[in-house]
């Protein structure tokens, strides 16, 4: 029996068994620790193998199931709502977020579903407000996650100082706890944190998406081979650097450091999010290429090997992503997968 639900259909009782199922992992996952970051793989396959209806119900239960763990612990283990609310509304907004991406409903209005890009790019400035605002609090759990990794990396790199007193006096000087701390929170603040969240979304659905292909025949699409971002993405990228430089530049007296810090931050975070979407969209010419590339088994496997090597290669790894960056770039003008394009245009935004 096809289990599948059929898109703005009922659910059927066999497909609601892998949604609750899924749910369940979700929420045991996002507890597990070491392997909370794959909470979003359960809902992802049950897109992916059987319906984006079967992965929104799996989202809600997952939503549900973890009110419900929430609302246990502060009731019977007596934790704190400080602890309990900001985790409950961050998993909230990155399970919604991920659904939106992954199995978007087709009775939304058109403006509700736009590109893919642009569903990851909002869901991943969501995900990391939510992720902000629960940290911002001074009981945190994130910010005491952060501070004892803080104080654990500052006694081993004491540790291995030995004897040096130079080496010593460098370290107490500049090796601090609270250093690597405003450390952090600068890089966070200026594209790491909805970095991470789109790498999370972008990962978790490519995972979903791979172990799809392997349990399910035929194939479901939505492969990373047709990811394309708007050219005019290229105006953003351009801006926004130009916003860092001018800030860093104009931050003279009191309110221009405060006017220039908030120009930066965005400016940052509009430029690494432009960055991300060019090295997917160069990932997928390179993928494009590859699939389209006759070659003899051996050579193939050679070359699957190569890519290993060079991905977990520190220098050449930093040499690949700027290549796969400029290839998102280039494709702004270029028509690099030729199939897929009905040619290139001189100004970015035209032809589309």
């Amino acid at each position: 029996m096809d289990s599948r639900i059929p898109e703005g259909g009922k659910v059927r009782f066999p497909a609601f068994l892998p949604a609750l199922a899924g749910a369940a992992v979700s929420v045991g996952l996002s507890r597990s620790g070491f392997f909370g970051f794959l909470f979003l793989l359960p809902l992802g396959v049950n897109a992916f193998c059987f319906s984006p209806a079967s992965s929104r119900l799996c989202a809600f239960f997952a939503v549900l199931g973890n009110g419900l763990f929430a609302l246990w612990a502060g009731v019977f283990l007596r934790l704190p709502s400080a602890a309990v609310i900001p985790d409950l509304v961050y998993f909230t907004v990155v399970i919604a977020g991920f659904t939106w991406v992954a199995a978007p409903s087709s009775r939304l209005p058109a403006f509700l579903r736009p590109r893919a890009a642009y569903r990851l790019v909002a869901s991943s400035v969501a995900g990391a407000l939510a992720f902000l605002v629960c940290a911002s609090g001074t009981d945190s759990g994130v910010l005491a996650m952060i501070r004892s990794q803080a104080e654990l990396f500052v006694s081993l790199y004491s540790a291995s100082a030995g004897a040096d007193v130079v080496e010593q006096s460098l370290s107490a000087q500049y090796i601090s706890v609270d250093n690597i701390v405003a450390v952090i929170k600068a890089a966070g603040l200026r594209g790491g944190v909805v970095s991470s969240c789109m790498l999370l979304l972008f990962v978790s659905r490519q995972l979903s998406f791979g172990i799809a292909r392997i349990a399910r025949k035929p194939c479901p699409d939505g492969g990373l081979i047709g990811f394309r971002t708007s050219s005019r993405q290229i105006w953003a990228l351009s801006f926004s650097l130009a916003g860092v430089l001018a800030s860093l530049a104009l931050g003279a007296g009191p309110f221009a450091r405060n006017a220039a810090f908030f120009a930066e931050i965005a400016s940052w975070n509009v430029l690494v999010i432009c960055v991300m979407l060019y090295l997917v969209q160069g990932g997928a010419i390179l993928l494009y290429w590859y699939s389209r590339w006759v070659m003899p088994p051996f050579f193939r496997f050679f070359l699957n090997l190569l890519l290993i090597i060079v991905v977990f290669s520190p220098g050449l790894n930093v040499v690949l992503l700027a290549v796969l960056i400029l290839l998102g770039i280039a494709e702004n003008w270029i028509p690099l997968r030729v199939s897929g394009t009905n040619g290139s245009s001189s100004t970015p935004g035209v032809g589309e």
